[in-house]
């Protein structure tokens, strides 16, 4: 059966199916009886849906296929004058200017613990590492725009996300066989036999490798993915999937059910390459069946099958409960279940004016050349050198040469005004193509012009911002339900530099609650040259805003690293002993190379918190107070030496927590005490920060020398 085939009446009548909870589970040709007649009647209602997607990729790559091919039996000559359809494609243009703009928000989510619990957070920033380390391997730009792009197409896309076995790494254990040469047996987390379904003992061959597994993103367009028929997407319990595969590799991925498998030859498969259908010869067509968890259906259900046998039928593999994908449409109608593309709005006026450009092309390529209309056999026609400039008649009128105008001006007027129009009902207007309106010069103009395209567009915007967020959520889900703490992928992933964020992580914190928030932009301009023009008039107006590091991260000049490095690690260093000494773990004492004062910032920013006071048990409370004790009590010594240390000290508010008769001075402090030292004649007792004491003692003898 064809993606695209006639099958007589598109529209047929509704046939009552039963819902999938009241089919017999234990026995598979009941089960197997269902899901063909269910997915028999979703294809057939789709095939008008699918003409629709069909007609919409054409139209999207400009392809004319209502022009008959070139019969190579028939003469060229009937071919000379013969002008093809001329298609100036600003649909596809102005898609792809769609898809530019929702590509620059890009897909930066931030993991928060639904509690302020310091291992919860703590697993939520490794979470965090988790998911960002998954998108950049899956390539999550590609991803993005595939699914923008088969939506404004098609009216609607879907992303599988499921978990692929042969993906990931080698298996750990597998790596400890092949080391050793041997077989061993393949064990749970708790050091326990596993056997497979027949019962017996499963083992790792050091000759077939085994992966850990991994998220697999899988972009499906609409003709492959029917929906349970409602009026509402959030009603669908269940959904196929379709696909196809070589028959040969089918029979040996199941053994057990090669012999009922067969190929499907008779079956048409729609072809995106060409845009034509062709036969499946060697191939058998794959259907999956989801669905999700239910009052009536507890734990959902899975099944792959093909017409004829299935190949697996078990529970819904994945703790979330919902269908394994998420949806993103471009254009949504009331009651109606599946989205529209916006094409069905513009393809008209994109016909009209490729009809048009056509016409004006026939009507240039005919009067485009002087014409010479002469009596038959008045001239010698080889003569004149080109067939294509006479006009021959009967009659005694003399030669003469005419020269006519191809296209009147108003006709292009016509021709401008439907591009116009194509952009105003599509969303895309000429700022964001390069071509503002005439006139209009001024940046901030223009800027207000860009806002408001941007403005009409904020429910697309939406819409993508739902599909980040529920990507995120969907990849944690899966991720805890199949990531093991011995398959070493975490450590990987996140790096050694934070190591101890995720020594105490394992996979069962994938499955607390997690508020995946998506992170908003900087409010600065979106061009380059707006962004840093920006930046460089708040650091002129307010030069002490931020620091110099914040503000070459903000330029985006390149790796900022090497700068803030010394910083970075400090906090995180001082972060991480927060973490461990509220947990209860052992923290080494503060050592005389460490950066006292962005630990003692960061932990007494810690104590400055309500659980400190009331859920911290008392005994780690004490020694967090005892560390910080530690930190002042360094600072200090440093201090009594180093008079600019201590003129940082006297800058901090609240130091010391822990009196000790030490009270730092300002430098302001400093200097006029050596200053007042100085004019009394006394011997100074200090050192102003940043100066040496013989520039005041000099400075001393000068007003001496002068008063007398």
């Amino acid at each position: 059966m064809s993606y695209f085939d006639e099958l007589g009446d598109d529209r047929p009548d509704k046939i009552n199916v039963k819902p999938y909870h009241t089919v017999d589970k234990k026995d598979p040709k009941k089960v197997l009886e269902w899901c063909n007649k269910v997915v028999e009647t979703l294809e057939k209602q789709a095939v008008a849906r699918n003409a629709k997607c069909r007609k919409n990729l054409e139209t999207y790559r400009g392809a004319n296929t209502n022009i008959k091919r070139t019969d190579i039996r028939r003469s060229e000559r009937q071919f000379l004058n013969k002008v093809n359809k001329f298609v100036v494609n600003h649909l596809h243009d102005m898609t792809e200017t769609r898809i530019s703009q929702l590509s620059r928000l890009k897909p930066a989510v931030n993991v928060l613990p639904t509690n302020d619990e310091y291992e919860d957070r703590n697993s939520a920033k490794a979470v965090k590492y988790l998911v960002d380390h998954l998108w950049y391997i899956n390539n999550i730009e590609e991803l993005r725009q595939k699914m923008l792009r088969n939506a404004f197409i098609f009216g609607e896309s879907y992303c599988f996300v499921m978990w692929n076995k042969n993906k990931g790494d080698l298996h750990p254990m597998y790596v400890k066989a092949r080391d050793m040469g041997i077989s061993l047996d393949f064990l749970d987390e708790e050091g326990n036999q596993i056997f497979d379904s027949d019962g017996k003992a499963m083992q790792i061959d050091p000759e077939q490798p085994i992966r850990i597994g991994d998220i697999d993103y899988q972009v499906e367009v609409p003709w492959r993915v029917h929906l349970q028929r409602q009026k509402d997407y959030n009603k669908v319990e269940y959904c196929f999937r379709i696909s196809v595969e070589s028959t040969e590799t089918l029979k040996k991925d199941y053994p057990k059910q090669a012999a009922k498998l067969k190929s499907n030859p008779t079956v048409k498969a729609f072809d995106s390459d060409d845009l034509t259908e062709h036969l499946l010869e060697e191939d058998t067509v794959i259907y999956e069946f989801f669905h999700k968890h239910t009052k009536h259906c507890p734990g959902g259900a899975y099944v792959k099958f093909t017409r004829d046998v299935i190949l697996e039928m078990e529970d819904l593999p994945y703790s979330h409960g919902k269908l394994p994908l998420i949806r993103v449409t471009d254009m949504d109608v009331p009651e109606q279940l599946n989205g529209i593309s916006q094409y069905e709005l513009v393809k008209p006026i994109q016909t009209m004016h490729n009809n048009l450009s056509t016409l004006l092309a026939k009507n240039i390529y005919m009067m485009g050349h002087a014409k010479w209309v002469m009596p038959r056999g008045a001239c010698k026609i080889e003569s004149l050198g080109n067939d294509n400039t006479i006009v021959q008649y009967q009659g005694p009128v003399p030669p003469q040469m005419l020269q006519t105008t191809p296209n009147p001006p108003e006709a292009y007027a016509f021709r401008d005004s439907l591009r116009n129009e194509m952009g105003q009902i599509y969303g895309i207007q000429g700022v964001s193509r390069g071509t503002p309106p005439k006139g209009i010069t001024a940046a901030v103009a223009l800027q207000f012009l860009n806002e408001q395209e941007q403005e009409r567009n904020s429910t697309t915007v939406i819409k993508h911002n739902d599909m980040i967020k529920d990507l995120a959520k969907m990849t944690i889900a899966v991720c805890g339900d199949y990531y093991e703490p011995d398959d070493g992928r975490m450590l990987r992933i996140v790096g050694e530099n934070n190591k101890y964020t995720i020594r105490h992580f394992n996979s069962a914190n994938l499955h607390k609650n997690y508020d995946v928030r998506l992170e908003l932009g900087s409010g600065l301009p979106e061009s380059k040259a707006g962004k840093v023009q920006r930046i460089i008039e708040v650091m002129q107006m307010k030069p002490n805003l931020l620091s110099d590091e914040r503000w070459v991260d903000l330029l985006d000049l390149g790796n900022t690293d090497k700068m803030n490095s010394l910083m970075t690690v400090s906090i995180r260093s001082a972060e991480s002993e927060n973490e461990d000494i509220m947990a209860g773990r052992p923290v080494a004492d503060p050592q005389d190379f460490e950066d006292h004062i962005l630990h003692w910032k960061v932990h007494t920013k810690a104590i400055q918190e309500r659980t400190f006071k009331e859920e911290c048990p008392p005994q780690y409370r004490e020694e967090m107070l005892e560390h910080i004790a530690i930190h002042e009590f360094l600072l200090v010594e440093k201090a009594k030496v180093n008079p600019m240390l201590e003129a940082k000290l006297a800058e901090l508010p609240n130091f010391p927590i822990f009196p000790n008769g030490f009270t730092p001075r300002s430098a302001e402090h400093q200097q006029i005490v050596i200053q007042g030292q100085a004019n009394q004649g006394l011997p100074l007792s200090g050192q102003v920060p940043g100066k040496d004491k013989s520039e005041i003692e000099d400075k001393e003898e000068l007003l001496k020398g002068s008063k007398k």
